[in-house]
């Protein structure tokens, strides 16, 4: 991985629920699961994703993930927001989570900000890729 790049991320969309709509406005909520390498490590994770779509094809989105290092089990957990637009069936976000680990192999993410990118495609595979901002 390049040297900016903290984590990359492979997930798959086990569930999908709509829960509310308002005129224009749907609110969906996504829950996937997958692994990929986190500073170095190999890693498995759990994301709830919380978007907001308008007609426009917008969306704004807020994410919950916890990756956990295969190897000794340590923890990482994200949270952050994002925004995107959707076109045909796929959906891109750029947004920034926030890392808390204060223990274990994931410590020197504690408290730093990174920038995020997602991509959901048609078929309900997300790649994630994170990135530490630029000094």
């Amino acid at each position: 991985m390049p040297s900016d790049v903290v984590g990359r991320i492979t997930n798959k969309v086990n569930a999908t629920r709509v829960t509310d709509v308002q005129n224009d406005t749907v609110r969906l909520e996504y829950s996937a699961a997958g692994g990929g390498e986190v500073d170095g490590h190999r890693v498995t994770d759990i994301a709830t994703h919380e978007s907001v779509r308008l007609a426009d094809g917008t969306e704004t989105a807020t994410v919950k993930i916890v990756v956990q290092a295969t190897q000794g089990g340590d923890q990482l957990v994200l949270t952050g927001s994002a925004s995107g637009v959707v076109r045909g069936g796929s959906v891109r976000f750029e947004g920034v989570l926030h890392a808390r680990s204060t223990t274990g192999k994931f410590r020197d993410l504690n408290g730093t900000s990174l920038l995020a990118v997602a991509e959901m495609t048609d078929n309900e595979t997300v790649e994630h890729v994170w990135r530490r901002f630029p000094e």
